[in-house]
């Protein structure tokens, strides 16, 4: 399965995501998915106002070699362990050297300077894998929901399709304005650091 993401941070999400569905439903994982994402992007912003405050191009050999990025985003977040790991596996695959550190109730991300528009690469890359693997682990509940009850799936019952149109209008509005909100701040960020 890690063909259908690119990489294993993919797989990762998506079992992720899977397990947040199974245990407290669709609507949850969607909404977990979001949030992740949502992290994702904003620690991209993060990742930027790092990097540009801690170089220092008047005073290059002062500057320090290694930013820190606070985590409390995804601490929030059910499953932050699993969080850890794929962002640890994306950039280890990146081969951007990176340590995770805690300090009391805190837990940070460590990385060299140089490195931050690689790391916000990543962040934004795993934001969009994030959002793939929630459609997947939609898509695969359906279709277990469907095969748990072969007479409901005839019939039409529980088939996301014959959900109430104004339903799903309303949860692809919602959806989308996530969505938006998450490109709108990681665009913002990028043409900050290009100096638009």
């Amino acid at each position: 399965m890690p063909s259908d993401f690119g990489d294993e941070s993919g797989e990762k999400l998506f079992d992720w995501m899977v397990r947040v569905g199974q245990e407290a439903g669709q609507a949850a994982m969607s909404h977990g998915a979001a949030r992740v994402s949502m992290a994702f992007r904003n620690s991209v912003g993060e990742i930027g106002r790092e990097g540009a405050a801690l170089a220092n191009p008047q005073q290059p050999e002062t500057a320090p070699e290694w930013a820190k990025l606070n985590l409390h985003e995804f601490k929030e977040l059910p499953e932050f362990e699993t969080i850890k790991e794929v962002i640890d596996g994306k950039l280890d695959r990146e081969a951007l050297q990176h340590e995770f550190y805690d300090e009391g109730e805190k837990s940070f991300l460590i990385f060299r300077v140089d490195d931050a528009p690689e790391v916000a690469r990543c962040f934004n890359e795993l934001a969009d894998e994030t959002n793939r693997a929630c459609k997947r682990a939609e898509q695969q509940l359906a279709r277990k929901r469907g095969r748990k009850d072969p007479d409901k799936a005839k019939h039409g019952i529980d088939d996301p399709d014959k959900e109430p149109l104004q339903d799903r209008v309303e949860a692809f509005k919602n959806s989308a304005e996530l969505a938006e909100r998450a490109r709108g701040r990681s665009r913002e960020v990028i043409d900050q650091a290009r100096g638009r």
